[in-house]
């Protein structure tokens, strides 16, 4: 009786029928046990399918009360889950966009490619570009054996005004031809796309196929839109389509309007469908079924090759390739790509450590029920019902932990498209179909994963052993296993702290660049005139000087402004535009060029270098006496005098450059060596840099209006300048300001990204396994309560039971260390080629996380190894 009243205390249903059994036969309870289990095995191979639906509801209803028993345990299972599966839902909505999915409604993604030309210079070897011209794009078109059409592109992310007056904004647009829409296979969400007519220089009207997202946001999604006009600049077009929703063409960025590609050719050059030397637009090209990437290579390269007329020995030896549409504008994968295939890893090794602990919880929990599960096999329980029941408690768990993941998948998502990731569309929502069946995967693997092996140690005990100890471990395999759980969860933390502190220190290393000047303090006002002309292009020989008159005074009013601290005009400008010209300097038949590339100029006004806070290291800067009329001089950067000069002074030499011979005779006096300014990259090669007076430059243009405002006055300098400028000169249709940052910021992007999520998901990692750690030695206090009665009763100070616990805990710490450290060492080599500056062996950062780890081990243990010493011995006897 006293056994049947403890099963019905469990749960257990069939209780009745053996207490019933019992009275019955009035034989020993080893043959009512016997009977019993040949009655249970009787049943579970001769099941009707309505009673196999009542075990699965019973085994819901005993799999749920389990769970409502131990609450905390339960909480602290759900949660390691959802945060595990969560990440790695958030990661794989990342990869999709990325890598796998690809720009949307592309036809046969997989014959798209991109068009790159590799040509190898002497001293900078091999150099790849995805700039080409239209000579290239009708030779590509024009072989109908290896491709089935190609088309060009340029895609403008700063963008073109859209609307009029004050209230017009800036809209990213891209230039196609009208060939791209049918290469692609896309099809309008309304309208139409434009056609070879409509893309050419002498189309009777502009036309434009509106964005989706602009559609809604300018036109309410008015269906209605369609010959209506948009201003663009300063030009009337006619609204011919719509583009299907999430639809960015061959890239991922955001684009809210598709123009005619010919219509850009305008401002390239007079012989633009002729020059080989005019490379302004990307292309893609799809292959014909069966052709492959060398095929293609091959022949688009003897193509080139043999219509090549030009002198250009470096294009006459090119060579044309294929790259997938993810891969960056030098042929190679971005690195934000390669960062997310990391990230993925990371993911799944958070995953990984949430498993081992949700499996250790399991372990111990089993062995919490030694005595309750050999109670239901004693009354005849078959094996395969107790695994299914242990596995439904934890298919349960996993179920929980899944549906909690979404929220935190929706959340993770959400912050790295805004923060993280801002430049790529994203057409779906955070959770979308795909994302849900994955979590759902995932929650039923680990749900299977972490629940089997618990649900096999604990369907098979040894019921004298279990009965006699109760919830005592009697046995070591468990327990072994439940340490070596712990080990791999430090090796794995181990090896995200380790990738964290490396992403961090490469970070930090990317921000302690000396670019040669600050961009963080540079403001960058460009100015649209009508028609979208650029400042320097009005057409016009007066009106070029007016316009020079109006930018003078625009710098001069610019330094009155209370929040500006200088102010100045340039003609070229780090991480935006340079320009080469012919340069001759006495003593050197040819000026050498450097890793870095050739010889760039820039024509700067006075107070250029204290606005970009690049110094003079020897000499002056340009004054106002520096301009259009007086003397020519110059500024050469400290590599160039080093260079060409060879450890003399340059200053007062002279140096020559222009497009013509006559150019070439005028001497250009060295006033000044400005410090070293990076051109295009944070990371590249030295180059040489010159500098002249703003208003001596000729055949080059684009000049920007530079500001630097006081540190946090950002705001309010763009709020002073934007009515100063327009009421200097009300032509002016549009202002655009920005820091000079922006443009540095996508460079800098992918090891904020690395360094975040690493960050975030090595954090998680240490919590989950801290947390792992303190259960398990909690449950190692609780099941050795007896053990630790007997060692304080025979004498045993209390210092020696903090230090039997501790020392497990440490020593299971230091196994994973050492683990972890063998995986990073390893791993090491291919972790390099993302790192900046920064050896992925970096000693600081291996032994920074290893004592870390070591801190975690003794705080972790260390309520459990009080709780320990303080065991009464009287009362832990008297239990058994």
């Amino acid at each position: 009786d006293a056994r049947v009243e403890q099963l019905v205390s469990i749960g257990y249903t069939p209780a009745a029928a053996h207490a019933e059994a019992l009275r019955r036969l009035g034989g020993s309870f080893d043959e009512v046990l016997a009977a019993s289990i040949r009655s249970a095995q009787r049943r579970e191979t001769d099941m009707s399918i309505r009673e196999i639906f009542t075990d699965v509801r019973d085994d819901l209803r005993l799999a749920w009360r389990g769970m409502r028993r131990e609450s905390l345990v339960t909480t602290f299972i759900v949660l390691t889950l959802a945060l595990g599966i969560g990440a790695n839902a958030a990661m794989f909505g990342v990869v999709d966009r990325l890598l796998i999915r690809g720009p949307e409604y592309i036809v046969h993604p997989h014959e798209i490619a991109r068009v790159f030309r590799t040509e190898h210079n002497e001293v900078r070897g091999d150099l790849t570009s995805s700039a080409h011209g239209w000579v290239m794009y009708d030779l590509l078109r024009s072989d109908t054996r290896l491709f089935a059409g190609a088309a060009g592109y340029q895609i403008d992310r700063i963008g073109i005004p859209f609307g009029k007056g004050s209230d017009a904004t800036l809209v990213p647009f891209a230039s196609v031809n009208a060939d791209l829409f049918p290469l692609l296979g896309v099809q309008p969400a309304l309208g139409r796309f434009f056609n070879a007519t409509e893309d050419s220089p002498d189309a009777p009207q502009r036309v434009v196929v509106l964005g989706h997202g602009l559609w809604q946001r300018a036109f309410g999604g008015d269906k209605d839109v369609l010959g209506r006009t948009a201003r663009f600049g300063d030009v009337d077009y006619t609204i011919v389509g719509v583009a299907p929703r999430g639809f960015t063409g061959p890239e991922l960025g955001p684009v809210d309007a598709w123009m005619p590609l010919a219509l850009r050719s305008q401002g390239v050059t007079d012989h633009w469908q002729t020059s080989w030397n005019a490379q302004w637009m990307r292309l893609v090209v799809r292959l014909k079924p069966g052709v492959t990437a060398t095929q293609a290579n091959e022949g688009a390269t003897s193509l080139m090759r043999a219509a090549y007329t030009g002198n250009d020995k470096e294009m006459a030896g090119a060579n044309i390739s294929f790259g997938a549409l993810s891969t960056d504008n030098q042929g190679r994968e971005s690195v934000e790509n390669t960062i997310s295939r990391w990230l993925v890893g990371v993911a799944a090794i958070v995953l990984l450590i949430a498993c081992a602990n949700v499996a250790n919880l399991l372990l111990a929990r089993a062995v919490k029920r030694r005595r309750e599960v050999a109670v239901r096999v004693a009354l005849g329980a078959g094996r395969g019902r107790l695994i299914r029941l242990l596995l439904t408690e934890s298919m349960m768990l996993a179920a929980a932990g899944g549906t909690a993941g979404l929220a935190v998948a929706y959340a993770t998502a959400l912050l790295m498209r805004r923060v993280l990731l801002p430049g790529v569309e994203w057409p779906s929502a955070p959770v979308d179909a795909r994302v849900l069946a994955v979590s759902l995967t995932i929650a039923l693997a680990v749900g299977v994963l972490t629940g089997l092996v618990p649900a096999l140690r604990a369907s098979r005990p040894d019921l004298t052993a279990a009965l006699k100890a109760g919830n005592r471990e009697s046995g070591g395999r468990s327990s072994r296993l439940r340490g070596i759980l712990t080990v791999a969860q430090a090796a794995l933390s181990l090896i995200l702290l380790v990738g964290a502190g490396l992403f961090v220190r490469s970070l930090l290393r990317v921000h302690a660049i000396d670019l040669g000047l600050q961009p963080d303090r540079v403001m960058v006002v460009s100015l649209r005139y009508p028609s979208g002309a650029s400042i320097d292009n009005p057409g016009d020989a007066g009106e070029v000087e007016r316009r020079a008159a109006v930018l003078r005074e625009l710098m001069g009013r610019a330094r009155t402004v209370p929040s500006v601290e200088a102010a100045s005009l340039t003609v070229g400008l780090s991480f935006q535009s340079s320009f080469g010209v012919d340069l001759r300097v006495p003593g050197w038949d040819s000026i050498p060029t450097l890793e870095g590339g050739g010889a760039n100029i820039s024509a700067v006004a006075d107070d250029y270098f204290k606005t970009v806070g690049t110094p003079i290291v020897a000499g002056r800067a340009f004054t106002r006496a520096d301009r259009r009329g007086s003397e020519p001089v110059a500024i050469v950067s400290q590599t160039m005098a080093n260079t060409l000069w060879r450890g003399k002074s340059p200053i007062g030499d002279c140096l020559f450059w222009g497009e013509s011979k006559q150019d070439l005779n005028v001497c250009s006096r060295i006033v000044g060596i400005a410090a070293d300014a990076h051109s295009f990259e944070l990371r590249e090669g030295a180059s040489m840099h010159y500098y002249i007076p703003f208003g001596q430059e000729h055949g080059f243009g684009g000049t920007s209006l530079l500001v630097r405002p006081q540190r946090g006055a950002e705001e309010e300098t763009i709020a002073a300048l934007r009515p100063l400028i327009l009421a200097t000169d009300p032509s002016i249709s549009f202002v655009y300001m920005r820091m000079l940052q922006d443009q540095v910021d996508p460079q800098v992007r992918p090891w904020k990204l690395g360094a975040t999520i690493f960050v975030l998901m090595g954090l998680l990692a240490i919590i989950v396994a801290a947390v792992g750690l303190y259960s398990v030695m909690s449950y190692f206090v609780a099941q050795r309560t007896q053990e630790i009665g007997v060692r304080i009763a025979l004498g045993a100070h209390s210092a020696r039971i903090v230090a039997l616990i501790m020392r497990s805990s440490v020593s299971m710490a230091l196994a994973g260390v050492a683990l972890g450290t063998i995986v990073v060492i390893g791993a090491g080599r291919f972790l390099e080629p993302l790192l900046f500056e920064t050896s992925p062996h970096d000693p600081l950062v291996l032994g920074g996380v290893a004592a870390l780890l070591v801190a975690v081990a003794v705080v972790a243990s260390a309520v459990p190894a009080i709780r320990a010493k303080r065991v009464n011995p009287i009362e832990a006897l008297r239990a058994e």
